[in-house]
């Protein structure tokens, strides 16, 4: 009988540790650019970027009756935006120099995306918002681009956080081809 008494905490331990771990600490985001050239005409400009998420998670897993369960990104998803920005700007023919007379700081305010459990489906809820503040002279400008998006994955166990992931790429991508298509951004770099 003691053997018994001492079993059940044991398995209810392990059960519990069992969930928690199937799930990986980080995933790593990879926002993507494709931009086409001929919008600058060399114009340098310099990008910094600010994280100024109040959680540094970018998954929040929701199931009935349990704690959630949240995710990082493996990668620096602050680095990863401003990459991609700088990338997008010098495919439109932006010279990227660090120190130019032209800045913009990509901010980031926003980048969840809540996995929320249904009877045999997922629903993954994303919200995101990043801010571009762009200076030059004594002028300023600030942009925020946001997006919501919501689509559901089936899965009756755990969801496939590979597709939430490509979920979160989509959306981190789009924002990103805003931002190098918004007019307001384009006419601030180049009117140099």
């Amino acid at each position: 009988m003691k053997t018994i008494k001492w079993l059940i905490p044991a398995a209810i331990a392990l059960s519990l540790t069992a969930c928690a771990s199937y799930y990986p600490v980080g995933v790593n985001v990879q926002p993507s650019v494709n931009e086409q050239g001929g919008v600058y005409r060399g114009q340098a400009v310099s990008v910094t970027s600010q994280d100024k998420r109040s959680n540094d998670y970018i998954i929040q897993i929701e199931q009935n009756n349990k704690a959630p369960v949240v995710i990082v990104a493996s990668n620096n998803l602050k680095v990863q935006l401003e990459q991609a920005l700088s990338q997008g700007l010098s495919q439109q023919g932006a010279f990227i120099e660090q120190g130019s007379n032209s800045r913009i700081q990509l901010e980031i305010d926003e980048v969840l995306a809540r996995v929320i459990r249904g009877h045999i489906s997922y629903d993954v809820v994303q919200q995101m918002r990043i801010r571009l503040v762009l200076s030059r002279d004594g002028r300023n400008l600030t942009k925020i681009f946001s997006r919501k998006a919501q689509a559901e994955f089936p899965g009756r166990l755990h969801p496939e956080l590979d597709k939430v992931k490509a979920a979160i790429d989509e959306q981190l991508s789009l924002i990103l081809k805003e931002m190098l298509s918004d007019r307001d951004v384009q006419q601030f770099v180049g009117a140099q």
